[in-house]
């Protein structure tokens, strides 16, 4: 069975949903350039999205970001052109707003992997958006859901009962491998708080940066391991450049170094659907690599209860931050990706037979 993987976001530097579905399933996995810095940065992705590529698995189509009535045309137009030249059978596709999913011409599985079914301007999300987005769920063959959360939210709102949920996944044996940079970065010996991954502002970050530094001295530190070209990150560094190390992008291969240098992961996220219904990733990646975490209380997180995470308000951080990390027993095993993809594949197969 050949299937097409279709990320909600692209981006190959970091632990992607889809993409990890995508290579442990040996499947294609679509791509595209977009870049939202600045003006010119977005128009010039744009022009470098209008290619066709391919990179082994790893395909780019033609696509169109704006006017968004004829790009869900367009490119959805070279989509179908895409699955007659690789013979593509399903798409599991995870992008709300790219493709007209009534028009692909095999069966759309569609990932919801974040809340996008309430208004949320912060992130986009607007009414007209929302309303496209539950219409490619009814009119897709079945759904998957990062959290059984937002699998309760598609059957109460009467959008598709071939629903289940597949949680993220965790790579146990690059965790295993990774090594501590504390000393290479002058912090042995010291407590590391830490935040990796994409620093906006509904991340909560500055907040808890300044609940930090309420309690900073020469036995703690902070790490910020992600940036981009956005005005809030710049301003980030301009603002607590002293006092926080802020590390920007690093390559893929380092990412599990840095997990492994930090105590005390933090999760500070803004609380709304958004962040409510979703699974982040890092939780479970800063305790496979042994440190505790601290997240404020998401309620796809809480269901889960996990030994290794506590609750508390944002506000409360500076309290948290001051207790002793404590140890803790999970077995990382049955969270693998691998377990995660096979119960994907076993799903899609069980559809096709239907």
């Amino acid at each position: 069975m050949n299937i097409l993987f279709i990320p909600h976001v692209p981006n190959l530097n970091v632990i992607n949903r889809v993409y990890e579905f995508a290579k442990t399933t040996n499947s294609y996995f679509l791509n595209w350039e977009i870049d939202n810095a600045n003006f010119k940065n977005k128009v010039l992705s744009q022009f470098n999205s209008l290619r066709f590529k391919q990179n082994g698995k790893i395909v780019q189509i033609p696509l169109l970001f704006k006017p968004e009535n004829l790009a869900k045309k367009f490119n959805t137009f070279n989509l179908n052109r895409l699955i007659d030249k690789l013979q593509i059978d399903v798409v599991v596709n995870a992008n709300a707003l790219l493709f007209d999913i009534e028009n692909i011409k095999v069966p759309v599985v569609y990932d919801l992997v974040d809340d996008h079914l309430e208004v949320n301007n912060d992130i986009g999300l607007n009414k007209k958006r929302v309303e496209k987005i539950k219409k490619d769920i009814k009119n897709s063959s079945s759904v998957i859901c990062v959290t059984e959360i937002l699998e309760q939210k598609v059957r109460s709102l009467g959008l598709h009962e071939n629903t289940i949920t597949i949680e993220n996944g965790v790579y146990i044996e690059k965790f295993q491998k990774a090594k501590s940079l504390k000393k290479k970065l002058g912090l042995e010996g010291k407590k590391v708080f830490g935040f990796v991954g994409g620093v906006d502002e509904w991340t909560g970050i500055q907040k808890a940066i300044e609940e930090y530094l309420q309690i900073k001295d020469e036995t703690n530190a902070f790490l910020v391991v992600g940036g981009n070209d956005g005005e809030f990150y710049k301003n980030l560094v301009k603002k607590y450049g002293d006092d926080i190390f802020f590390i920007g992008k690093i390559k893929p291969d380092l990412v599990a170094d840095y997990f492994k240098t930090i105590d005390v992961g933090l999760i500070p996220f803004e609380l709304n659907d958004f962040t409510h219904n979703a699974l982040p990733i890092k939780a479970l990646e800063y305790a496979l690599a042994g440190a505790n975490v601290i997240a404020t209380p998401l309620n796809g997180l809480k269901a889960k209860q996990f030994p290794f995470v506590e609750f508390c308000d944002i506000e409360d951080f500076v309290e948290c931050m001051q207790k002793e990390c404590k140890k803790f027993d999970f077995d990382f095993s049955k969270i693998s990706w691998r377990k995660r993809a096979n119960k994907l594949i076993n799903f899609i197969e069980s559809i096709a037979n239907e």
